[in-house]
């Protein structure tokens, strides 16, 4: 048996309505888009991004600098994650350390865990002394570009399924409309023909 969907694939079907073929060639359009479109946003979204990450990273680069501080507590041990220790845990610890005027200067600061009182560490401070987060460094540039190209091709096969299925249900609709009506024109003469 020949349904409405397998017939609207078969060209020269007489069972193939002009509803078929919208379907089929959105399905087509958007396909293409989906396997050259979104991939291709993307890659151009993260070039843009990565340029974008890379001059945000030198303009922190130039507005911070480092001071070597001291501890004035001993900062929390390392804690064990299900892959082992984490090199990169930071707390905020008090610390001090002398700026160039030669005052003592006493903050909070995140630190490296497992240091201990009296050990020196890194502080990043922006232009007015206050304590920062350290610039950018490549981690976090490549982190920023691959997010941004994922957003952006996941926004458009996102997009692309959308009108997919908005379309697929307008045309259901405009299908089940004219079964409705075909069958209200010959449903008269069925009740008619004897068992």
């Amino acid at each position: 048996m020949v349904t409405g969907r397998s017939a609207g694939r078969r060209p020269g079907n007489p069972l193939r309505r002009r509803s078929d073929v919208i379907e089929a060639w959105a399905g087509v359009l958007l396909g293409v888009l989906a396997l050259l479109v979104a991939p291709a946003a993307g890659v151009l979204t993260g070039w843009d991004a990565h340029a974008d990450a890379r001059e945000h990273a030198r303009r922190q680069v130039v507005s911070r600098h480092v001071v070597r501080a001291e501890l004035v507590e001993d900062a929390p041990d390392f804690v064990a994650s299900a892959s082992g220790t984490q090199d990169d845990q930071r707390y905020p610890v008090v610390v001090r350390w002398t700026d160039p005027a030669g005052r003592t200067v006493v903050a909070t600061a995140p630190v490296p865990a497992g240091l201990d009182r009296g050990d020196g560490t890194a502080v990043w401070l922006d232009r007015s002394g206050d304590v920062t987060t350290p610039p950018w460094g490549t981690d976090d540039i490549w982190s920023h570009t691959l997010a941004a190209a994922f957003l952006v091709t996941a926004a458009v096969l996102g997009a692309a399924l959308t009108v997919r299925l908005v379309l697929r249900g307008a045309l259901d609709r405009g299908r089940s409309a004219a079964w409705e009506r075909e069958w209200a024109r010959v449903e008269p003469d069925w009740r008619r023909r004897p068992n």
